[in-house]
Formats: structure tokens, sequence, C-alpha cells
């Protein structure tokens, strides 16, 4: 089979196949699990009530983000738009029960964009892992969180294609038909065996990353340096290298042709021969964005194992979600008697599971096979990762694609959706009574910080900190992008910290926040800076980012406006009881990343409309700043 390759020297095809008659605006969805996803959600939402997606050339994510905006991008034609995103209500027609020109949150339309949130609890993840393991008959059990991905994450929505496995699609991923038809080589998959791009989505960037071991100095121990890799509907591949330069990138390979076998010596010269042993479908970019929870769930899936009262509930479970063809694969597994019921067979299997340990699992860390864009390229299997673990924001995969090299980089404009489960406050040193704001964590590595969140103490990463053969190596050290130039307390982060905090009080820009009025509005704050250089991600010095930063947070103006006093209630309880890690609304809207992986309707529901309502309502100052940086954009 032939595959397009692209050189970094040559024509970029993110620049090239993007639309030119937008402005260069890119809008950011972060990493965080269901709770990014269902952010996103009501982002999208706000976005598309404004009239403002359809201005975005680009969107580009991470994780939970990516679990968002691949279904929005790829949305077969079928599915509407307000099926997907559903319809602004403002908080006081929310409600817990069905009335009259109210949203009732506890019901979800068919295809909306919380569907999946409620599909993966953790009792339903471990219950499908446990069968993926069981019948899994290659026992390679590196597509564990691939199986759970393309089962609660795509399948929804029609983007799975159940492949040969469980864990593979039938389907390739691209831009559209008529760019397979105008630059497919001869003899690529045909236009039915893809997903195409839902026409008139901005061109969309999903961010992983390569792993590398590096050796320790004086230790048998390894330190795992990330290389950044992006992949789009035309394209995937490294565009930089790793500090020793073990792995090099050096271009992208059409998105079909990504994780296939190269058959020939240089892949400079497009287009070059491979073959290819499964299609590289969206379960694979959007479970390897996500891929952080693969170690997770695999730990959740041994506990259950491994406790007697925990495995006879997972029996049940387990039992409730096998198929007929399951259930005869059970009866041939039988020792003895064939007619013994399915349950006393599933409770011999897991037994068997629960003996061989953590150590049955093997590496369930996802890889494949991998060459770079070179004069000499070789194959060699690689092991990817959540995006998230070095770079949370999307930001660094927006600046690594859209880099020319060139010294008069056309200015990028950035919406930037940061929702961590970090809460934004302030905290009081004991001893000094300083105070310490805690936001903006996820992007301050883009800005040379070393952020700790527990405090709000911050410091500029050391040299031992990025070195990867020291001990105290970090991996997200190596992506400072930005200049971060500056007398202390009055550098670009610095203002990006203040700015978020003043605007969570509803203080204007330059006016001094009223500490009482905390999480009242929504956080946003707007700056202009340079880039550096970055080796890490092939990004050049000097180019103009324009950024409107947008934090999720508790926000309280929309929060008081619920009239439906049960609802309220329950929100308020979830904020401040601190016992059940898995009560209704915990720690809303920070819902953790992993005790909050499921969420029920209602709690998707109430998250997505907070958001919907600080891009929507006249009385948030968000929806004029929006508007504002996009008309700027487009001058």
């Amino acid at each position: 089979m032939k595959t397009n390759t692209y050189p970094k020297t040559g024509k970029n095809p993110t620049i090239a196949n993007s639309d030119p008659a937008r402005p260069n605006i890119g809008v950011c969805f972060s990493g965080g699990g269901s709770r990014a996803m269902t952010c996103a959600w009501g982002q999208l939402l706000g976005l598309k009530e404004l009239n403002l997606i359809n201005r975005a050339r680009y969107i580009s994510s991470v994780s939970g983000g990516t679990w968002a905006s691949s279904v929005y991008s790829y949305l077969p034609e079928g599915v509407t738009d307000k099926d997907l995103l559903g319809t602004y209500y403002p908080p006081a027609r929310l409600s817990l029960e069905t009335q009259a020109d109210h949203l009732d949150i506890t019901q979800l339309t068919p295809h909306s964009l919380g569907q999946a949130p409620a599909g993966i609890s953790i009792d339903t993840l471990v219950a499908q892992g446990v069968i993926f393991l069981l019948f899994n008959k290659r026992q390679d059990h590196k597509w564990l969180w691939a199986d759970l991905v393309a089962s609660f994450i795509l399948e929804p929505y029609k983007l799975r294609d159940e492949g040969e496995n469980s864990w593979s699609s039938s389907k390739y991923f691209s831009l559209s038909h008529g760019y397979a038809r105008d630059y497919f080589p001869q003899g690529a998959p045909k236009p039915d065996d893809f997903f195409f791009v839902r026409q008139g989505r901005p061109f969309v960037i999903m961010n992983n990353n390569l792993m590398e071991p590096v050796k320790i100095t004086d230790s048998k121990e390894f330190n795992i340096v990330q290389l950044p890799n992006q992949v789009t509907p035309v394209a995937g591949g490294v565009q930089g290298q790793t500090p020793d330069k073990t792995i090099t990138g050096g271009g992208s390979v059409e998105s079909y042709g990504y994780g296939s076998t190269l058959i020939q010596k240089s892949s400079e010269s497009s287009p070059v021969a491979v073959t290819i042993s499964q299609p590289y479908s969206l379960i694979d970019i959007v479970s390897t964005s996500s891929a952080f929870f693969a170690e997770t769930i695999a730990q959740w899936i041994l506990e259950d194992l491994q406790d007697s009262d925990r495995r006879k509930s997972l029996i049940q479970r387990v039992e409730k979600k096998i198929t007929p063809a399951h259930k005869k694969d059970l009866l041939a597994k039988a020792e003895t008697d064939l007619s013994q019921d399915i349950e006393k067979i599933l409770e011999k299997e897991l037994e068997k599971l629960a003996a061989k340990g953590i150590s049955f699992l093997g590496d369930i860390v996802p890889s494949y096979n991998y060459w770079p864009i070179s004069p000499l390229s070789t194959n060699r299997e690689i092991q990817f990762t959540d995006g998230g673990t070095l770079e949370n924001t999307g930001i660094l995969g927006i600046l690594s694609q859209t880099d020319t090299g060139s010294a008069d980089q056309e200015p990028l404009y950035l919406v930037v959706f940061d929702n961590p489960d970090v809460p934004l406050e302030i905290k009081t040193d004991k001893q000094s009574k300083t105070k310490h704001i805690i936001a903006a964590t996820q992007a301050a590595p883009l800005f040379g910080i070393d952020f700790d969140t527990q405090d709000g103490t911050y410091k500029v990463f050391t040299p031992a900190q990025q070195d990867p053969t020291n001990t105290a190596f970090k991996a997200e050290s190596l992506v400072k992008v930005f200049n971060n130039d500056g007398v202390a307390g009055d550098t670009p982060f610095d203002g990006l910290v203040k700015g978020l905090y003043a605007a969570s009080c509803g203080a204007l820009p330059g006016s001094q926040p009223d500490e009482t009025l905390v999480n009242t509005s929504a956080p946003f704050y707007e700056m202009t800076i340079t880039t550096v250089a970055n080796p890490l991600a092939n990004i050049s010095p000097g180019r103009t980012i324009h950024i409107l930063y947008i934090q999720n947070a508790k926000i309280l103006n929309w929060q008081n406006q619920i009239t439906d006093q049960t609802l309220a209630s329950e929100i308020n309880k979830g904020q401040n009881d601190e016992k059940d890690p898995l009560g209704p609304f915990k720690n809303f809207p920070y819902y953790s990343t992993f005790f909050k992986i499921g969420l029920a309707p209602k709690e998707s529901n109430a998250l997505s409309q907070m958001w919907a309502w600080t891009m929507l309502a006249d009385e948030s100052p968000l929806k004029k700043q929006l508007q504002s940086f996009f008309d700027n954009a487009s001058a």
C-alpha cells in the first residue's frame, strides 16, 4: 500500500488543508476525563449559539477534551448539532423533574454528549474490562483501554465500526471525500473505508505522546521522556525530537498510514510503501490521547478480582453484560459438567485471573509501530501515553502543527478552555501569612514554571528538573514555549494567574479584586505573548500568540440563580460534603478525573449548562470578551 508523507521542511499539511477563509483562530479543549468532556460540551454549545465555532480555523484537544472534539468533528450526518449539544437554558429553568419550559437535567437525549460520561461508571468500566480479559483470544492486553474507549466514547455516536477485534475498527479517518479523491495516492484505501470530518467543522488536532526511557545516571532506574505527537484528519506525526535525539520526528504521514510498517529505507520522498495490519482509527487516536486511564482501570480490575465480596458483585455485573457468544465460550472452558450455570463458571474464571494478579495484564500501555520522516528511516515499536501527561491544555500541539519555521509567521489567536479539577482559590501560608493564588496550573509548564498546587507557590524549573538523566527530572519541564521574562511578580505568567483570579472576583481589568467575591464570575484573561524555541515540539521563536484563557471554576453568579431548591441543595451539598467521593455533584464543578469518571445525567447537564451560561448570558462578562476576541482576530 502507498501513503503520503509530509517532511517538516515541505508543505505544512495542517495549514494547507484547514480553511484559509477563516481567521487564524484555534480553540483548545484541555484534558480531564468526563469533567473535561462535559465542560467542552457546554463550551461548544456556547460557541455554536454565538456563531463563533464556525469562525475558528482549528480545534486542538487533549484526553477528555479529545473525547468531545472527536465526536463533534466526526459527527455522522444523520445527527444534528442540536441532537449532540442540546439547547441552552438559564439556571432558573433547570429542574430535577419534567415541567413546562424547563430542562429536566435528569434526562439525556439519545445522541447527547452527556451519554458518554453517563455510561462509564467505575463499576461499568471494570465489568467491561473483565469481559475483555476473559474473551480476548490474542491475550494482548495493551488494547484494554482502546476497547473501553470504543465501547463507551465512540459507539454511542456510531463512530466505532467494529473491526476484526473489539478494540479495532474497520474504518480509517480523514478530512473529506474530496480530499481523498484529490490527494490519496494510487492503492490507498477506498473512501467507503473512512469516517470523514463533518462539513464546516474546524480542522481538528488530537494530541498524544511517545515515550522514551532514559537511564538515570548511576542508577538502574529510568526516567520517561515524552515526545509530543499530533494526529489530524490529514496526517499524524512527531515534529520535534527527544533531547538525546533517540527519537526524531521530521514530519508526518497520511492519517491512514499512521502506525503502519515502512517497507523502504527513505520516507522523505512521497508516497512511500507500507504495510498495514489494522486500520489506524478514531479508536486509536482517541484512546491514546486519554491513555492515562489505562493503568488506573487495570488497578481497579485487580482490586475487584482479589476482594472476595467485590468479586461476587463483579460476577453479577459481568453476567448481565456478556453475550450469547460469550456464554458459549464460557461453557467450552468448563472443565467438568457443562450443565453448570454461568455464574459458577465465571466465578472459577475470575478466581484464576485474581490468582495471576497484575502480571496477567502484562504491559497495558498502548504501543504502535513508529517510523520517522527521514532519509534513513527504521521501524520501531513505541509506547504511547496520554497527551495530558505532558501538556494538558492543547496549546503545545496547535503551536507545533501550525509552525512554519519562518521569521514572520502569522500571529495565532487561541481560545483556551482549561478544565481542571484543581479549585481556583487563594491559600495563605500559616507562618508568613503570604497569600498565593492557585490558578492556571496546567499552563505553568508552557512558561517554564513548576507550580505547586498544594500551596500555590511556583518557581522556574531547575536545570536538574530539565535533565532526563537526573533523578529530579520532570517531563513537563521540557515544554516551555512562551517568553516569561520580567521582574518577579510581574511576568506574563504572573499576569495570567492574577488576571484569572480578578475575573473570578468580577473585577475589571486593572482594578483590585474583592476577595470576598471570588468564584462569582467566570475566570478569563486575555494576553499577548511570544514564543521561544522548543526543540521537543519543533516550535520556532518570536511568533506572536494572542490568548483568551478561560478556566473551569465555581461560578456563583450562575449557581445562585437556580430556583429548583432541591437541585441547589444537592449541588451545595456536593461542594461541601467531604465524606463521599462518589456522591452526587461531588466537588462540582471540579469533578474528580478518576472518582467521577462516570457522571449522572444531572451532573453533566448542570456542568454543561453552567458553561453555556458563562458564554451566552448578557450579564456574564465572558460573552462580550469572546465576541471581541474573535472580531479582533478577523480584523
